[in-house]
């Protein structure tokens, strides 16, 4: 399934619309993929001296940066030196992990892992030359498989490059609470207009979709196991999520070519703020000093191999 086939533009590629989105992509998602990449290290097996890490979409390096806290909160005294493989197929997002890494590398605030090595390449053309076969112990794609354009490629070298015995953890999102806010505006104000899609298959949103596709890359079934679990992204207020989303989501809306005035964007922003605010996902709990939140689901695959 290519990331584009349910684009409505037809014409943003999954590295152009995450290279447009990195230098805000931790604001942007407002803490909801981090919250689930520290509920991928609750579930995955301890870290040992013989660890090896693939991060596969690693984006700006959110599971990384988890992965390092989880090693400081549990033994702070902790040795461990785990050599990494980061990879994205947005050339934008590894810059800034290998902004970060040279942050980090200053200040020694990643002790426990090193060499970290990045890669701007596809999850499909992660082959040998980067990834050697059985190398890997934990595999972690947080939100990246289903933008993949051959997702089955893509999975299949996440199994090959895992060890006996090594641990994948691979998520989708199961119901995005954003979406239909997003969609009733669109219609509101563009009825004319083409359906506001994800830019990836909706059989995503099913477990059952994730489960068979996990077995065709080599996983055995009854070493596949994939649960929901619950998560907000968060902001500061109705407002600022409204004006985010308009912005994150400017090509699946209105496509490569942008908004005709900024006069339009802004009615957008409104009525957004306004559809947002009243559907059942939405939260606001800023009376306790929390901003507003919007409901997600994921889909949270852990495979052995």
């Amino acid at each position: 399934m290519s990331s584009t086939d349910h684009n409505t533009s037809g014409e943003v590629s999954t590295a152009e619309f995450f290279s447009k989105q990195a230098a805000m992509y931790e604001k942007s998602v407002g803490g909801a993929t981090r919250d689930i990449a520290q509920k991928l290290i609750s579930v995955s097996p301890p870290f040992t001296s013989s660890s090896k890490i693939l991060d596969n979409a690693t984006g700006t390096g959110i599971m990384l940066e988890e992965i390092q806290k989880h090693i400081s909160s549990t033994d702070s005294s902790s040795t461990l030196k785990l050599p990494v493989v980061a990879a994205d197929v947005a050339p934008a997002m590894i810059d800034c992990l290998n902004a970060k890494l040279k942050q980090v590398q200053s200040t020694n605030s990643w002790p426990n892992l090193g060499p970290v090595t990045t890669h701007a390449v596809p999850a499909e053309q992660l082959d040998e030359s980067i990834v050697p076969d059985n190398s890997i112990t934990h595999a972690y794609m947080n939100f990246g498989l289903f933008f993949c354009n051959d997702a089955l490629q893509a999975a299949s070298h996440i199994h090959r490059a895992l060890s006996a015995g090594g641990t994948a953890h691979i998520t989708s999102w199961n119901h995005i609470g954003y979406l239909a806010p997003i969609q009733q505006t669109h219609r509101e104000l563009y009825p004319d207009g083409r359906e506001v899609k994800m830019p990836f298959s909706e059989d995503w949103l099913h477990p059952s979709y994730n489960h068979e596709l996990l077995v065709k890359a080599g996983f055995k079934q009854e070493n596949v196991k994939v649960d929901q679990t619950e998560t907000f992204m968060r902001h500061t207020s109705l407002q600022v999520s409204a004006a985010i989303l308009t912005g994150m989501f400017t090509p699946l809306i209105k496509g490569p070519q942008g908004w005709e005035s900024e006069e339009a964007k802004t009615v957008f922003t409104k009525k957004l703020a306004e559809n947002l605010g009243a559907c059942k996902d939405f939260i606001d709990e800023s009376a306790q000093g929390k901003g507003v939140g919007t409901r997600m689901i994921a889909n949270v695959a852990v495979c052995t191999k």
